[in-house]
């Protein structure tokens, strides 16, 4: 990857840590590959600066493990952080439904129910990126409506670790299925204003992992198995 930052206007740790964000993405960073950082930074013409900059927010948010003399190394997922990440996101969104619970009026309910017809559409047409976009939207019903931006950068975060890097877009059908279902009932409190029982559905059921175990471990499987595919595929040019 020929690409050279010294005349790329903003913050240069910005666009460093926006770079290996990208490269991880898309698979050409690799979980347990090391890094090597000034190699990076010889080839991309910038200085160590700002990819110490970018690497200290990046093992801040918990995609990387700095190791001292050695490298930088892209962190996997174990079940076990997994399990932790869940109960994170579940405290959170719920923090965040209660918060908007009085904003969300009937016509946000219809329209939170259009978008999982929508989403149960895309998943007949194995249109797994628009699924996926969908399911943001649906889930933006509540979390476009709080005012809490750190709340809300800590989702981004955790979603993204579990998700984003390397880019899986592999659909587990009876997942979503079961996922589409959790909606309808989640729409249905909410649509009765049933508060406490929204709220505890979407932490106790929705971000559960032990009622999601079954579909999280197929899915990071067959993830893991994409990852071993990359492994032996990858070769980086910087």
């Amino acid at each position: 990857m020929n690409k050279n930052f010294k005349n790329s206007g903003g913050s240069l740790r910005i666009v460093v840590y926006d770079f290996f964000r990208e490269q991880m993405k898309n698979g050409h960073l690799i979980p347990g590959h090391l890094i090597n950082v000034k190699e990076i930074g010889e080839s991309l013409g910038i200085s160590m600066t700002p990819l110490r900059e970018a690497l200290v927010q990046l093992e801040t948010e918990g995609f990387i493990t700095v190791i001292p003399r050695k490298g930088v190394v892209l962190n996997g997922l174990s079940l076990r952080k997994i399990r932790h990440i869940y109960s994170v996101l579940g405290s959170l969104e719920a923090v965040a439904l209660r918060d908007a619970f009085c904003l969300i009026d009937g016509d946000s309910v219809e329209n939170a129910k259009k978008i999982n017809a929508e989403m149960k559409n895309c998943l007949v047409g194995n249109d797994s990126q628009g699924y996926l976009a969908r399911n943001n939207r649906f889930h933006g019903l509540w979390l476009d409506r709080t005012e809490n931006d750190e709340l809300l950068r800590q989702i981004r975060i955790m979603k993204e670790r579990l998700y984003e890097f390397p880019g899986n877009e592999d659909l587990i059908p009876e997942w979503e299925e079961a996922s589409l279902s959790e909606h309808e009932e989640l729409l249905a409190r909410i649509g009765s204003g049933d508060q406490e029982g929204a709220i505890d559905f979407l932490q106790f059921v929705h971000w559960d992992f032990v009622h999601q175990e079954g579909f999280v471990r197929r899915f990071y499987s067959q993830h893991l198995d994409s990852l071993e595919k990359k492994r032996g595929e990858v070769v980086i040019h910087w």
